[in-house]
C-alpha cells in the first residue's frame, strides 16, 4: 500500500485473495502501532472474502520488551475470513515471542519457514497458479535490504 517500500519498514499489498506483507528491520513500538494500523486497515478491507496471509519478515524483528511483554491480550485483528498464514523468516529474524503470544488457538493454518523454496511451495498448495505468479515474483523482489 505504500509507494516506495524501500523507505519504510513494511509494506502491505492486497492481491486478488491474499494480503503480502513485507517486514524489515529493527522495529520500536511506534513502528509496530502503524504497522498494525495499516494492517487491520487491509483486514477489513477483505471483511466477508477468504484470504490468505503471506509475510516475508526476513531480516525483521521487534523487541521483546517489558511493554510487549506486559501485553496480556492479543491484539484483536479481524481474522473470521483468513485461511492461512505462511512465515518466511532467516536466522535474523526475531518473531518467536510474537507467534507463541498470537497464534494458538487460530482457526487457520499457521506455518513458518526459513526456506524460500518451501514457503512457495506451501503457497502453491493454498493459491490459483495464476496468484501464485505473482506471489513469487513478490517473493523475488522482496530480497531483504
Amino acid at each position: 500500500m505504500s509507494d516506495n517500500p524501500s523507505h519504510r519498514p513494511f509494506d502491505i499489498e492486497i492481491f486478488q485473495n491474499c494480503i503480502l506483507v513485507t517486514l524489515r528491520g529493527h522495529w520500536d513500538m511506534g513502528t509496530n502501532i502503524s504497522y498494525l494500523g495499516e494492517l487491520s486497515d487491509a483486514l477489513q478491507s477483505r471483511r466477508g472474502k477468504p484470504f490468505h496471509l503471506f509475510v516475508d519478515m526476513r531480516s525483521w524483528s521487534i523487541p521483546n520488551t517489558d511493554i510487549s511483554r506486559r501485553i496480556k491480550e492479543p491484539v484483536q485483528l479481524d481474522r473470521r475470513n483468513q485461511l492461512s498464514e505462511l512465515w518466511l523468516e532467516d536466522d535474523t529474524t526475531d518473531a518467536n515471542h510474537i507467534a507463541e503470544k498470537f497464534f494458538t488457538n487460530q482457526p487457520f493454518t499457521f506455518s513458518r519457514t526459513n526456506d524460500v523454496t518451501t514457503f512457495l511451495s506451501d503457497a502453491d498448495k493454498r493459491v490459483e497458479p495464476s496468484v501464485m505468479a505473482y506471489v513469487a515474483s513478490w517473493i523475488d523482489t522482496a530480497k531483504p535490504r
